[in-house]
């Protein structure tokens, strides 16, 4: 079963909190290159350092994304500083010259493709709504790639390669089937 993104809705809540914490970073700090190039690449390094928080968008669950604010002191702390890291790098190394594709988390690609193998095996047929709260509980356990160029989309998918990224994917996959109870008898 091949599953795509338009099957299913949902949202990192953390994307709006880097975003505003690396402008926090760039008004402090007014030295450097802050293009909208070196904004998301520092964004990029910054989400794949931060526990991602998504969500299904469903009826009755907000799309809120999370500011600074809705952190606790000590997350805030944590991100800010990992903020200020990310901004120092792309600072220093700026990649003005590369081909841009979109921002994306290409651990979100990685998993489509086991979900799919997943289902077909298990034989389940999930509605957009399981489909959305399945991907946001597996993409919580995982790590993030976020990415702002096709050859990092490449470099990250190359993980699908390696025994130990398969292995951590599809436990995440079959967890979340359990905790979420799509797999019946595991209730």
């Amino acid at each position: 079963m091949k599953i795509s993104t338009s099957d299913y809705a949902l949202y990192n809540r953390m994307e709006a909190a880097a975003q505003e914490a690396v402008e926090q970073v760039l008004a402090a700090r007014t030295e450097g290159c802050t293009c909208q190039m070196c904004r998301e690449d520092m964004q990029c390094l910054l989400l794949n350092q931060l526990k991602p928080q998504y969500v299904p968008l469903l009826p009755g669950i907000s799309k809120e994304p999370w500011t600074l604010e809705d952190l606790g002191a000590k997350a805030r702390a944590e991100v800010m500083a990992a903020a200020e890291h990310a901004v120092f790098v792309v600072r220093h190394n700026p990649r003005h010259g590369h081909e841009r594709a979109p921002m994306q988390n290409c651990t979100e690609a990685m998993v489509l493709g086991a979900l799919g193998e997943v289902l077909t095996r298990e034989k389940l047929a999930l509605g957009r709504e399981e489909l959305s709260r399945l991907m946001a509980e597996v993409l919580n356990e995982l790590p993030p790639r976020y990415t702002t160029s096709f050859k990092g989309d490449a470099f990250a998918r190359t993980e699908e390669l390696e025994a130990a990224s398969v292995a951590s994917i599809l436990t995440a996959i079959y967890g979340a089937l359990k905790r979420l109870e799509m797999i019946p008898g595991s209730a």
